[in-house]
């Protein structure tokens, strides 16, 4: 339904609250990342209390759960989450990366456009859970040829649907092959997030992709490996001062048992309780702060006609 917001428990309104764009709930990459990428049902009480805490302490209202089938997406689970936190989480359709969905290795663009539309519009199998973004990415080197039928197909169904299109970059050299693809899908490159570009370190290479209309996340802080707070925080500075604020989202990408409060992480809170102090005392006022924890989420999030 255009205007509104897709989430596991029911179409709503814009939440007025803060909002999140990129993590992960449930989710299982053992098999290529190891036994600690994993949020399962073991992990599901620890999740919840970090939720409330992000909700009680700094306002949450919304989350988005990037996983996808094959990677330990569970909806079921997910709505559970949902209604024990007060929190509305929106789920990913789509296809990406390790390993490859056996869906996709045969299917056609047409069959994979019909399987992402099906989730959005009818529900995951018998579940009746409907998920409101569509995520899809590419693994590292020259994409296969089964990843130009998935960005294809994810363009028609975001066109069918008026769910967004969030992609994961292995490296961030891929963000212009992604946009090429889905643009020959006929996607709306402004319903477009192209994820991990804060790997560029420099907000010049970003320009050619803010030109063509897509948005672009600065979406693992809080990474024991990789930038530090201070150089995301300085990329978002560069960003507003190009005139791109609008087009940048911030997120955690919380998707390890480690980074939980239980293990000693700042978990779904990171980007409240650690990164958004940092931009305060580098300038940004209220409105642009907004502007990232809760306007570009929504605008994004938000069913286009």
């Amino acid at each position: 339904m255009a205007g509104k917001i897709r989430t596991v428990t029911g179409d709503v309104d814009p939440p007025g609250g803060a909002v999140m764009i990129h993590d992960h709930i449930q989710i299982d990459l053992s098999e290529t990342k190891g036994p600690e990428t994993v949020l399962g049902t073991t992990d599901e009480a620890d999740v919840i209390a970090d939720i409330i805490h992000a909700r009680e302490r700094h306002g949450l209202t919304l989350m988005t759960d990037v996983t996808v089938p094959g990677s330990g997406r569970d909806v079921r689970a997910l709505k559970r989450i949902a209604e024990s936190t007060g929190v509305g989480i929106v789920a990913a359709t789509g296809f990406y990366w390790e390993p490859i969905h056996p869906a996709v290795i045969e299917g056609t663009i047409d069959s994979l456009r019909r399987a992402m539309v099906r989730e959005i519009e009818v529900g995951v199998d018998d579940t009746r859970v409907r998920c409101g973004v569509i995520k899809i990415g590419t693994i590292k080197g020259q994409p296969p040829e089964p990843a130009a039928r998935v960005f294809q197909a994810a363009a028609l169904a975001s066109r069918d649907t008026g769910a967004a299109i969030i992609t994961h970059t292995a490296t961030p050299d891929q963000a212009q092959w992604q946009i090429d693809q889905l643009e020959r899908g006929g996607a709306d490159l402004s319903r477009v997030l192209i994820s991990h570009l804060h790997n560029f370190g420099d907000i010049d290479a970003l320009l050619p992709h803010a030109r063509r209309g897509v948005s672009f996340g600065f979406d693992q802080i809080g990474f024991a490996k990789g930038p530090t707070y201070e150089d995301y925080a300085a990329l978002v500075v560069k960003s507003a001062r190009a005139g791109l604020l609008s087009r940048t989202l911030v997120a955690s990408d919380v998707a390890r048992r480690a980074r939980l409060m239980r293990h000693g992480g700042t978990s779904y809170a990171t980007i409240f309780s650690e990164f958004q102090p940092l931009l305060r005392a580098h300038g940004l006022d209220d409105a642009r702060l907004r502007m990232l924890f809760h306007d570009n989420p929504v605008r994004l999030l938000t069913l286009a006609a």
